[in-house]
């Protein structure tokens, strides 16, 4: 069986996080994890170091920037620990909603982490966040020639097709769950990825102190695989061979 592969995922937030990712190692089940603030990377890197199968991304996440839970400490901790990790994620922008309000501060926010990237050196898997804002983070990472130096990936891309022919020509990757194959639009961004620049990712669990399994994570991710490939015509097992290169490729970096 073709190893499995979660490439956006929060299992910090899980109740029982610990335990989840000793049952994923036992699987050969290989994530990875995105954090909300640098606190939380720390965390997360120290309770999963005894799993090398679980890979933990250092992010600013735009929904804490939006409810000012980051502050200068938390941005200046960004910058101290960006060159020690390989892994970003998720940074980028929001603008849905009620979060429009403090676009200003997301912009500076995210500019300021691009350009920290810029400095620390080339090399990092970038995971971004970008919802009602995929031109805004585009002019941001052209802003910032993010895309020239690092590998960047939009984690449920929800853009207009001019942002996603805008991706592409910058060499980003997109990571696909159940939520975007959940949509229209999602579903034609999907099919439309080339097949090497797809991956896939649970987003899951979606909240803080939520409990957790290693079932319901499997689960996930196989349904996903299985609507994928019905979605661009091919079989499931291609598509998980051509997944796990793609992620393997990836994760090569640590």
């Amino acid at each position: 069986m073709t190893r499995l592969y979660d490439m956006h995922c929060h299992l910090d937030f899980a109740d029982n996080a610990a335990e989840v990712a000793a049952a994923a190692h036992e699987a050969d089940l290989v994530a990875l994890c995105s954090t909300v603030v640098p606190s939380s990377f720390v965390a997360a890197r120290e309770e999963f170091s005894p799993y090398p199968n679980i890979h933990v991304a250092l992010g600013v996440h735009p929904w804490w920037v939006a409810q000012e839970r980051v502050s200068e400490v938390d941005l200046a901790r960004f910058e101290a620990l960006a060159a020690a990790t390989p892994f970003i994620g998720e940074v980028g922008l929001d603008f849905h909603s009620k979060r429009n309000a403090t676009r200003q501060r997301q912009e500076e926010v995210l500019y300021r982490l691009l350009s920290c990237l810029d400095q620390v050196g080339p090399g990092k898997l970038i995971f971004l966040h970008a919802v009602h804002a995929a031109d805004a983070v585009l002019d941001m990472l052209e802003r910032c020639n993010t895309t020239a130096a690092h590998t960047c990936v939009f984690h449920w891309f929800q853009g207009t097709p001019d942002d996603f022919g805008r991706a592409l020509a910058h060499d980003c990757w997109f990571s696909v769950g159940m939520r975007m194959l959940a949509t229209d639009a999602g579903r034609l961004f999907a099919k439309a990825v080339p097949d090497d620049r797809l991956l896939v990712e649970t987003d899951n669990p979606p909240h803080e102190g939520m409990p957790y399994t290693l079932d319901m994570w499997t689960e996930e991710l196989r349904n996903t695989v299985e609507d994928l490939a019905e979605l661009r015509e091919t079989n499931t097992e291609t598509l998980s061979a051509l997944l796990a290169s793609n992620s393997a490729k990836l994760l090569d970096r640590a």
